[in-house]
Order: structure tokens, then C-alpha cells, then sequence
């Protein structure tokens, strides 16, 4: 049997005859409060850097309601590609990570938090370095030049 050959990546570092799509993945446990301006501000940034996307958000079953307003956002952008998977209970953050890429069909993700210590504003340049570098992985951290967290 002959090893299989990578296929070879477009000028977007997505592979050959694939266009590049974004899955964000956003855990949530009782994030009321936040869902509705972070879905708002990934929508914005997103949309503006002409991005094909889809959210998906995975909720540990937050007893305060977080997945009925996510229900909610997904009425009044009905045209939006927001993905609810509802776990049955507090699972963690790992897992709701793996979980959500198992449903997503995005061929790079990005995994955040819905805490807003994760800037949707940075998205495109995380497309922008993937796009130069055409690397697999790109990742931000606050221990580098550039990199921070506000309000925490």
C-alpha cells in the first residue's frame, strides 16, 4: 500500500478545492448575561472580514437560562449560523471543546469563552496569520507582545 500524500493547501490554507469556513466554538455555563454581546460581536467581526462561519455554542445545561436566550438569538438572526448543543449537565470546559468540534463543520476553529476574556475583535487576525503562514494551528497568549486580557 502507497503512503498517502497530504493534499496540497489554496492561497487561504484551507485544502485544495475547499473553501476556507470557521466553526467558533463557545462553552457556556451560565452566561446569560454575556451571549448576547459576544454572538453580536463574532457576528460583527465576522461578517465584516467576509468570513463564511457558524457559532457554535455548547451550553452545560446553565441554570440560568443561558441556552433559552441563545434560543432567542437564534430567532432574530434567523438567517445566522448559530448551532446550540445542549449537554445535560456541567461537563467542563474540555470536553464542551471536543464536543463542539465533533458538531461543527467548519474546517478551522477557533475555541474561545463566552466570559469576554477572549476578544472576537482579534478574529481576523488569527485568519490573517493562518492565511499567510498556512499553518494548522495559530494561538494567541497573553504572555506575548500584543497579547493581554482586560477585566479580568
Amino acid at each position: 500500500m502507497a503512503p498517502k500524500r497530504a493534499r496540497s493547501k489554496s492561497s487561504d490554507g484551507s485544502r485544495k478545492g475547499e473553501k476556507a469556513k470557521y466553526s467558533v466554538i463557545l462553552p457556556t455555563y451560565n452566561e446569560r448575561d454575556n451571549i448576547a454581546l459576544m454572538i453580536w460581536l463574532l457576528m460583527d467581526t465576522l461578517d465584516k472580514a467576509n468570513a463564511d462561519y457558524e457559532i457554535v455554542v455548547v451550553d452545560d445545561n446553565s441554570p440560568d437560562g443561558t441556552a433559552d436566550v441563545f434560543r432567542q438569538l437564534q430567532k432574530a438572526y434567523p438567517k445566522a449560523p448559530l448551532i446550540l448543543h445542549q449537554r445535560p449537565g456541567k461537563l467542563g470546559l474540555g470536553t464542551a471543546y471536543i464536543d463542539g468540534a465533533k458538531v461543527a463543520s467548519g474546517n478551522f476553529i477557533f475555541l474561545m469563552d463566552c466570559d469576554m476574556s477572549h476578544n472576537p475583535r482579534d478574529l481576523p487576525k488569527f485568519i490573517q496569520k493562518q492565511k499567510e503562514t498556512k499553518c494548522d494551528i495559530v494561538t494567541g497568549s497573553r504572555y506575548i507582545p500584543g497579547g493581554g486580557v482586560c477585566g479580568w
